[in-house]
Parts: structure tokens; sequence; C-alpha cells
């Protein structure tokens, strides 16, 4: 298993990919978000120094990622897009990517990390209070009802 930070227009491609793959996966329109928008600044959003996309591979291929990008509140990021490919799911891959996120934040310099997630996501639940996040207010608009907020002190 390998972790690497996307820097070249290759990585963060292959991070739209799999982007893409997860809001399919989701079945959820993601046009509230811009998520087309999003789709074409992945390196503004997410480049460097504020923000960082980790891709997960195995023997070459890459089989998931996660992204951290700023909130305007200057010590605070959002963890955005955590998805490993449905073959690589509940194998507890999910916890490596989760540390190597935790890990990069707080390299950034961040005090916390905000995140969302569906009520029906019930793993991706677990594994978040498994690792120290606790419920939350919404820290922004959106309009689907069965969202759930978490933040992590760093």
């Amino acid at each position: 298993m390998e972790f690497i930070i996307a820097t070249t227009r290759e990585e963060f491609e292959a991070a739209a990919v799999l982007f893409r793959e997860y809001a399919s996966w989701l079945q959820v329109d993601l046009c509230f978000q811009n998520f087309e928008e999003e789709m074409q600044q992945l390196q503004v959003m997410y480049g460097p120094p504020q923000g960082a996309i980790i891709l997960m591979l195995e023997e070459g291929k890459y089989i998931g990622c996660v992204g951290i990008r700023p909130l305007k509140d200057e010590y605070g990021a959002e963890l955005k897009r955590m998805y490993l490919m449905p073959d690589y799911q509940r194998k507890g891959l999910g916890s490596l990517l989760l540390n190597k996120a935790l890990v990069k934040a707080k390299e950034m310099g961040y005090k916390i990390l905000k995140l969302d997630t569906l009520s029906t996501m019930k793993p991706a639940m677990n594994l978040y209070l498994k690792n120290g996040f606790v419920q939350t207010q919404s820290y922004y608009h959106n309009p689907l009802a069965d969202v759930v907020y978490f933040e992590k002190e760093l």
C-alpha cells in the first residue's frame, strides 16, 4: 500500500476519476456543492499549501482518495470525498487513509477538521467516531435531510 499527495497533473486527474466514482457511488446529486466546478479546479481547491489530496495506491492502481481543503475559518479544514473503491472497502483501509489525512491536516497547521456524511453511511460514521470525531452542528448549508456533521480537534 502506498500513499501519495497529488502534485502532478496525472495525480489530480486520478483524483478526479475517484471523486467522480465516489459521487456516482453515493447516488446523490452533488450539484448544490458545485461539484462540476470543483472537478475543474481540483488543483486550486485542494492544492498546496492549504490543501491536499491523498491518493491510495495498490500495485500501481489508484484505489482510494481523500481531500483536505481550507474552510473560511483560518484554523479549520474540511475533509472531503473520502472514498475507497468497493472492492477495497471493509478491509480496514479506510482507517489508514483517514489517519494519513489527520496527520497531513495537522502538518499543514490546521487545528480542527470538519466533515459531513450521510446518516445512511454507518461504516463511515463509525470510522469517524472511532477516530475521535464528534458530532457537531452544520457548518454550511446542505439541502439533504440525512446529513450528519462531525469535527475533530487536531
